[in-house]
């Protein structure tokens, strides 16, 4: 009784690498691959002096395609609606129209895809090999991703790397920002970068498809002789009062560090005016003083600076000098550092004293103020106004923007004081889109997770029935194993013992399957493991957001920066997600049993219904 099945089985494998053989005598492509658009081309071949009564068929599921017969030349030119495999099947009959050979070639179509594109605005400056900046000058750069990929800009995202140094966030004398898609450089180039000359800025654009373009820009900064620069505001109009001494700061900055002689001109010598080396005027006049030289007012005098090796280069000032016999300036007795959030307004009290002249008589003004930022007087108060601050000034970095204003008082006689003070704006907290993108990730999570488990099943079945196959195939080799070692015990001329041959030829096919049929057994354990251990991280995620109960966009909980961080840091975190799954589904098409079951699907002409993207497996 086990003659005759094992003598079967045997002849049923010996067959079918016969019959493999007998394929060789049809030759065609066994894979071709162009891009939309492009033609295919290619010959199917077999030795027609041998075969002169063979004749060459086809049949595929391509319908514009065209097979010459004669020649062996097939011919396809595709379309935006060829996208993805196909196969075309080749038959050698023969005169009694049998087929003796088959061949089978699969075709590719893939999507052109174009790099992100990265430009430079003003793109006047974009012309030559380099971008040439001149020593103390501001320029403000803006550089734009875009991709034909997508009308979206948020499927752009940019980053960049100054001097090759992915530590370095920015250089000296420069602001360097991302927002979306754009890259804002603000940057004012020092004596020292002009003398170390060259600087590269490498931006980097990746788009929702995953195409990346990386572009090089070069910097050359050219050093000039600028002129000197003045610290701090000088005003138009001093008051000199008696028995005071009266001094205006003068002082500059020289790009070039370059050595500055001061000097006054100025047509009295009485009280002994001055300049010191430091750039402050000092002049101090008693009452007789002052009364003795009183029709000379008011008094113009010249402030200058230049320097010492180059007198081409100067600032300098005329300034009116008034007398005040009487009349005390004003004075700015309080004024703080104002601090707010976006979302917030701003109302702070200045205080300001003058011994002669009522608040309403005196004149306020601001310079280098934000265009948000003004001065309202109330009655017989001062006060720093300004109207509910929107959410588009701090940059997308979140570093606080801050402003250095000053703030000037004048009486009617022209008398002033001064003082700086600082603005600073601080990230707030936008209720609105936190909740939008909060509600956001919560869809896009439990979409992905639904994705996710159902694509964890296939493979976690797939290792099961390997496991079950692998038990089988082992107990299988390991029963014809002993069958053939104990051979020697039969009695010649037995059935059993002439069924020792065949039992080694199952063992040795038997041993084969067992040995090549799970060789991909650990990808699939590797990919499921990785699959896993995103999910795990989505739950987790999940998990964090769900101890904060948050009603609707105006819940005061929306305001807690620890959730604003986690929402923030969990978006990335889905952005990097979706990109290692889009690794990991390259993996999954190489797995044997999921082409397999591409084939079986084109077979039956369902390839349009084969979807590969993890995150779309709902």
């Amino acid at each position: 009784m086990l003659k005759f099945p094992v003598l079967t089985f045997f002849i049923f494998f010996i067959s079918f690498g016969g019959f493999a053989q007998e394929n060789d005598a049809l030759e065609s492509p066994e894979l071709v691959e162009t891009m939309v658009g492009d033609g295919v081309v290619f010959l199917v071949k077999y030795n027609k002096e041998e075969n002169l009564n063979y004749k060459l068929t086809w049949k595929s599921d391509i319908l514009d395609a065209n097979f010459d017969d004669q020649e062996g030349e097939f011919f396809w030119e595709t379309s935006n609606d060829d996208i993805g495999l196909h196969s075309v099947y080749f038959y050698l009959k023969d005169s009694l129209d049998q087929i003796v050979s088959t061949s089978k070639t699969l075709i590719k179509v893939n999507s052109i895809t174009s790099v992100p594109s990265i430009k430079m605005e003003p793109d006047s400056l974009d012309s030559r090999a380099f971008i040439k900046l001149l020593q103390g000058e501001d320029y403000n750069l803006e550089f734009i991703a875009s991709t034909r990929n997508s009308r979206n800009a948020d499927d752009v995202v940019l980053t960049y790397i100054w001097n090759n140094d992915t530590d370095l966030s920015t250089i000296e004398q420069a602001e360097t920002h991302v927002v979306g898609n754009r890259l804002l450089l603000d940057w004012k180039p020092s004596q020292s970068q002009a003398a170390k000359k060259y600087f590269d800025l490498d931006l980097i654009a990746i788009d929702n498809t995953n195409a990346v373009n990386r572009r090089k820009f070069r910097f050359q900064v050219i050093g000039q002789e600028l002129p000197p620069e003045l610290r701090n505001n000088v005003n138009d109009t001093y008051i000199i009062t008696a028995d005071q001494e009266l001094d205006i700061d003068f002082s500059v900055n020289d790009p070039n560090n370059d050595p500055i002689v001061y000097s006054v001109d100025i047509p009295v010598t009485v009280g002994a005016p001055t300049i010191d080396e430091r750039g402050i005027f000092t002049w101090s006049l008693s009452a007789m003083e002052m009364s003795n030289i009183s029709s000379i007012f008011p008094l113009k005098i010249k402030l200058k600076a230049e320097e010492a090796e180059d007198s081409k280069h100067f600032v300098e000032k005329e300034i009116t000098i008034l007398k005040s016999e009487k009349n005390d300036p004003p004075l700015i007795t309080k004024l703080s550092n104002l601090s707010i959030r976006e979302g917030y307004d701003i109302k702070r009290r200045v205080f300001v004293r003058d011994n002669n002249h009522p608040i309403a008589e005196l004149k306020y003004s601001l310079e280098n103020e934000p265009d948000w930022l003004y001065v309202q007087q109330e009655g017989d108060r001062l006060f720093l106004m300004s109207d509910t601050l929107g959410f588009d000034i701090v940059k997308a970095d979140g570093i606080s923007v801050q402003y250095d204003v000053l703030f000037t008082v004048t009486d009617p006689e022209g008398a002033t004081d001064s003082k700086f003070f600082n603005v600073t704006v601080n990230e707030g907290v936008n209720t609105d889109r936190l909740y939008n993108q909060l509600t956001d990730y919560q869809k896009s999570t439990d979409a992905l997770l639904v994705g996710l488990r159902k694509q964890i099943r296939e493979l976690d079945h797939r290792i099961q029935r390997n496991q079950r196959l692998k038990k089988g195939l082992l107990f299988t080799t390991f029963f014809l194993g002993s069958f053939s070692a104990t051979g020697a015990f039969f009695e010649d001329h037995t059935i059993a013992n002439e069924a020792i041959p065949y039992a080694g030829a199952l063992l040795a096919i038997t041993s084969s399957v067992n040995a090549l049929a799970f060789n991909q057994e650990n990808k699939v354990i590797n990919l499921k493991g990785r699959l896993e251990d995103v999910e795990k991280s989505i739950v987790r995620n999940k998990s964090y957001l769900a101890t904060y109960s948050i009603e609707d966009e105006t819940d005061d909980e929306l305001r807690n920066n620890e959730l604003v961080n986690r929402v923030q840091s969990y978006r990335q975190a889905l952005i990097e997600q979706r990109i290692e799954l889009r690794r990991l589904e390259d993996q999954y098409r190489e797995l044997n049993y999921v082409q397999r079951k591409v084939r079986r699907f084109n077979r039956k002409g369902n390839s349009d219904k084969i979807r590969w993207n993890f995150i779309d497996k709902i």
